[in-house]
């Protein structure tokens, strides 16, 4: 929605496009979204789970920061992409460990194989949309690491070809499952990326 907000004229994507058209809308779903999330919070979090949540959400608050208002705070070594997986993939650990805090230790491998996931998943939206905005960043992923956003597909394999290897030397079913399931989807990234001049970029990022 903030991506929308930035655009000065018309939205170049799908999705631009109707967050500006129904940016109210989105706020008041934003809102209740929020409170839900707040409740729940409530209930269910430990005070571990607060103190990592507060950390996440710190690490939100520079994305959008970063992102939206304080260019100062970008670096062409860190691009959003990678910072957007990584923080998703913590803040999707939390209700896990609310549940099971002893289960912490064994949730690293998954949630840094997931992490990497959507990292992966964020950088190959970047490089399907190719919006104005990403063009003209000297910082933006498109522009500071070309290398990788060419090479796409192999960091798939490569990521996927590890969390099976992670998968088979564990023993633990829950970890083995979760590495499997990133192994999985990144190898199906890669079969997509190799793919994707026959597909919009709207139906590639829906997938």
């Amino acid at each position: 929605m903030l991506d929308a907000a930035d655009f000065d004229g018309r939205a170049e994507t799908g999705r631009h496009t109707i967050h500006q058209k129904g940016r109210l809308v989105w706020l008041g779903v934003s809102a209740v979204m929020l409170l839900i999330a707040l409740v729940t919070a409530i209930i269910r979090l430990n005070t571990a789970a607060w103190l990592a949540g507060s950390g996440v959400l710190a690490l939100t608050a520079i994305h959008f920061a970063a992102t939206h208002w304080m260019p100062v705070l970008r670096t062409r070594l860190w691009p959003k992409e990678w910072h957007v997986g990584l923080v998703f993939a913590a803040g999707c650990s939390l209700q896990v460990w609310a549940g099971q805090p002893s289960a912490w230790s064994s949730l690293i491998l998954p949630v840094i194989g997931f992490g990497a996931l959507c990292a992966m998943s964020c950088s190959h939206i970047t490089t399907w949309e190719v919006v104005s905005a990403d063009r003209r960043d000297a910082d933006s992923l498109l522009n500071a690491h070309p290398w990788f956003v060419r090479r796409l597909s192999w960091f798939d394999i490569a990521l996927g070809l590890l969390a099976l290897t992670l998968a088979a030397t564990l023993g633990q079913a829950e970890e083995q499952q979760a590495l499997v399931a990133v192994a999985l989807s990144a190898l199906g990234l890669a079969w997509l990326h190799d793919r994707c001049n026959r597909y919009s970029a709207e139906f590639l990022r829906t997938m």
